[in-house]
């Protein structure tokens, strides 16, 4: 009886896994693609350095919400980013992080997830992604 209950809740263990790797490319598609630049590295280590992100906007020549992209996108790629103080930075509470992972499993674009949250800003949307797939909580 007892190796029947194993394979009982092996069977149900399969699909849940399979929805895991359904869910990250899912996510991944959301984002859609990320290529590497030098200006991404730049913006990260300046952001280690201790620059908030109109520094490091100043210190790249772009604009703000151009250095969020970059520090996003890097996060994303594996670089060793301090997510939870990006995120204060770019204004991602607790609560937010919470609703818009909600919004992110049950939407298949970003346009969708930013008219089901209008008070909410796309890089805010992504970063809160990048967390997902990089399995990252505020």
């Amino acid at each position: 009886m007892a190796s029947k209950r194993r394979a009982d809740s092996s069977a149900k263990e399969e699909p849940a896994a399979k929805r895991s790797v359904s869910s990250k490319q899912h996510l991944l598609k959301l984002y859609g693609k990320n290529k590497p630049s030098n200006q991404k590295l730049r913006a990260v280590d300046t952001f280690s350095k201790g620059m908030n992100l109109s520094e490091i906007a100043r210190e790249l020549g772009v604009q703000r919400p151009t250095a969020e992209v970059y520090l996003i996108d890097a996060l994303l790629a594996g670089q060793e980013v301090d997510h939870e103080r990006l995120g204060n930075l770019i204004g991602v509470s607790d609560e937010s992080f919470l609703l818009l992972r909600e919004e992110l499993f049950s939407k298949t674009r970003l346009s969708e997830v930013k008219q089901a949250c209008p008070g909410f800003e796309y890089n805010q949307i992504r970063f809160v992604l990048a967390c997902l797939i990089r399995d990252l909580e505020m």
